[in-house]
């Protein structure tokens, strides 16, 4: 990741920061700041690459309505209504589906053939439905009687922000964190990546919980189970009818059906796209809501420390990744003196707490020329930071003593143990 420059800047002579480990880059006029890097995401497939587009556009514009004197409150405008309406069309489409396959095969096997696409019609509308997600079954589930002062934390920023209770707590070694609604229960899971958990401090742990949390309260249309849903159903439908762009080698069938599938397959492709377009403003303006309620649960300085630390989070990713290499390479064969797993958590923290402040800028420099965000759905992160600034600065609303923080920490000491072999075993 470093540079092989020696001495001054080759654009304005300045002095350069340096860090073997880091781009060499000059603060004063940002020469090399990309660190020779394309923008990220050109790889991304075609509805990643749309969204991103959107978000873009969106990002200036919204950026100065949600920090003007009298920012936006989620609301029941036009854009709610539309996609509320092109959502229910979505869903109508899937219920006609069934229920004409249900028709023919309850009535149409005087004639075979009606019975059998009854029959492949119900099959589709099968793979049609909504999703209502389920528990993930990647992760360490963590409940309640298993770390009862990590849920009395959760509760007290769950209380204190007016959001329901969080059911299951699923813990990875990713660096991020989500709340999902899931199941007919719809029960409210909780994901910390302890990639991003264990990097915080106590106080920015919690920002990062209101955060979240704050997505469940924050009018967000993407999360509800109706339009949400609908878009999940719209990328199923494209998945499943997108034509394959490798012709080589096929025969005269399967080039009529590739044919046949062009015309549902763009025309779903045209329908989710719509669909992003009238959910992403408040897609991202729930974004900048939910920052708000960290500051207010966290503080503002705790929830500006928590997006300045996504601007690092592939760099977390890349250096957890190459502890798996170097534990499977230096100890293959051998078990003694392996590492334990838990003190992977430590290094980490040991080694994001050593990123030099001018690394920290680069990324925030970065970030404005590129509009890094989380993903496609989110703000650029160089404008949620700004906002957090020029609010009114808070004070923390919930926070906790040295004796509640080891409680905390040791609910989450199996989790942490497994997950330290799993990022070692690779």
């Amino acid at each position: 990741m470093g540079n092989d420059v020696h001495g001054g800047c080759p654009q304005c002579g300045a002095e350069l920061p340096s860090d073997h480990r880091f781009v060499v880059w000059c603060v004063g006029c940002a020469w090399n700041v990309r660190g020779g890097a394309d923008e990220a995401g050109e790889d991304a497939g075609r509805v990643d690459r749309f969204r991103r587009r959107l978000s873009r556009a969106y990002g200036e514009e919204l950026f100065g309505r949600m920090t003007s004197a009298q920012p936006p409150r989620p609301g029941r405008g036009t854009t709610y209504a539309a996609a509320h309406a092109l959502a229910g069309v979505v869903h109508l489409l899937t219920l006609a589906v069934a229920a004409s396959g249900l028709w023919l095969v309850v009535t149409g096997w005087d004639v075979v053939f009606l019975g059998v696409l009854g029959i492949m019609l119900l099959a589709l509308a099968w793979l049609m439905r909504p999703r209502l997600h389920a528990l993930p079954r990647d992760g360490v589930r963590v409940y309640r009687g298993d770390a009862p002062a990590l849920y009395g934390l959760l509760d007290e920023v769950a209380g204190a922000l007016g959001a329901p209770r969080a059911d299951v707590v699923v813990v990875d070694a990713d660096v991020n964190a989500s709340v999902q609604v899931v199941g007919l229960r719809r029960r409210i899971v909780l994901r910390i990546g302890l990639g991003l958990w264990e990097p915080l401090t106590p106080q920015q742990r919690i920002a990062l919980l209101g955060h979240e949390f704050g997505h469940l309260v924050n009018g967000d249309t993407r999360q509800g189970l109706f339009v949400g849903s609908a878009l999940g159903t719209l990328a199923q439908w494209y998945a499943l009818l997108r034509p394959t762009d490798d012709t080589r080698g096929m025969g005269l069938i399967a080039t009529a059906a590739r044919l046949t599938m062009f015309p549902p397959a763009y025309a779903a492709l045209l329908l989710l796209r719509l669909l992003e377009h009238l959910t992403l403003r408040a897609s991202q303006q729930a974004e900048y809501l939910a920052d708000d309620l960290a500051a207010r649960i966290g503080s503002s300085a705790a929830a500006m420390d928590v997006v300045d630390f996504l601007l690092l989070a592939d760099t977390a990713t890349f250096w957890l990744h190459r502890q798996g290499v170097s534990a499977r390479t230096v100890h293959r064969g051998r078990t003694v003196g392996r590492q334990p797993a838990e003190t992977v958590w430590e290094q980490l923290r040991e080694y994001t707490d050593s990123i030099p402040p001018h690394e920290v800028e680069r990324r925030r420099r970065l970030s404005v020329l590129t509009a890094h965000a989380e993903n496609s759905t989110h703000p650029p992160t160089h404008l949620r930071r700004a906002a957090l600034a020029v609010r009114e600065q808070r004070q923390a609303g919930v926070v906790t003593d040295v004796a509640r923080e080891k409680e905390i920490d040791a609910g989450l000491d199996p989790a942490r143990r497994e997950l330290g072999r799993k990022v070692l075993n690779g």
